[in-house]
């Protein structure tokens, strides 16, 4: 298999993640061996060897050298910039359109789904290590069990 073209990039890392980099607001450069991601530092930049695979991801195969933070910054900074302005404003009408959306197709439950809910809740409050701290004997333990449980499926029930 032949060598795959490299391209030399200027980035600016945000984030230092477990199989690469973070760049921007979303965009994450993997590390090809012998590098790894402890090699890079948040908020340094670089200038880098990368490989784009097939599916467009980029694919860091060396360091070329270190950018100054405030050459690299403003290029990255500027892109970012203008996503998160739009979001804000889509995301707080999102949640009068769910809660309609949720009352209209919330389905309503049989008994057995009920059944497995209370189980389910019962049994989470049943294991819960902090609830056990807090109960004297075995009747304060299961009666705090009990209503743990209660205000799960009651809480389960609001929506």
């Amino acid at each position: 298999m032949a060598n795959k073209p490299t391209v030399v990039e200027n980035i600016q890392v945000l984030q230092v993640g477990k199989y690469g980099v973070r760049v921007d607001e979303k965009t994450w450069f993997g590390v090809n061996e012998p590098l790894t991601p402890s090699h890079f530092v948040p908020n340094e930049g670089y200038k880098v060897s990368v490989v784009v695979s097939k599916t467009g991801k980029k694919y860091i195969n060396e360091i070329l050298g270190t950018e100054v933070a405030q050459e690299a910054a403003p290029a990255k900074a500027a892109t970012p910039a203008p996503a998160p302005t739009p979001a804000p404003a889509p995301k707080a009408a999102a949640p009068a359109a769910d809660a309609t959306r949720a009352e209209h197709y919330t389905p309503k439950l049989d008994e057995k789904s009920i059944q497995i809910q209370r189980q389910g809740l019962y049994q989470a409050a049943l294991q819960s290590p902090a609830i056990a701290q807090w109960a004297v004997n075995i009747d304060e333990y299961l009666a705090l069990v009990r209503k743990v449980a209660d205000a799960g499926i009651k809480y389960v029930a609001e929506r």
